[in-house]
């Protein structure tokens, strides 16, 4: 029943990952900002999750599961955003990169933080 569970939401996580994706245009300036907003907002989604679903009754070990690994992991895109950086650098655009690389560690983090206070007030 896990891999139910992980796969079902994985789907999920996939689609909701090519829709956020799809509804910010990439910007003039090249900046990768729909794989940026993916990165951030997973980071407090799992954060959120996480917080939300530890240790409660109303939520099953293997729905946790699914929804960390299955939802949050088909739905960040770190393998894209380590692409994106790396053709930033092939195409010379080293702040950018920079800025990039940086910015989407701090953000994630700033969010995954941001998501375990969030479900620590819902509580």
């Amino acid at each position: 029943m896990l891999y139910l569970w992980i796969a079902v939401f994985g789907v999920i996580g996939i689609f909701a990952r090519y829709g956020v994706i799809g509804l910010i245009p990439r910007a003039e300036v090249g900046f990768p900002w729909g794989t940026f907003m993916v990165n951030v907002s997973g980071s407090f989604l799992v954060g959120l999750i996480a917080r939300m679903s530890g240790g409660s009754a109303a939520v099953s070990p293997e729905v946790r599961i699914g929804l960390l690994v299955g939802l949050c992991g088909g739905y960040t895109t770190f393998s894209t955003y380590s692409f994106e950086t790396v053709r930033l650098v092939q195409e010379g655009a080293w702040m950018k990169a920079g800025a990039y690389a940086a910015g989407s560690v701090l953000a994630g983090v700033i969010a995954t933080v941001a998501g375990i206070a969030a479900g620590s007030r819902i509580l």
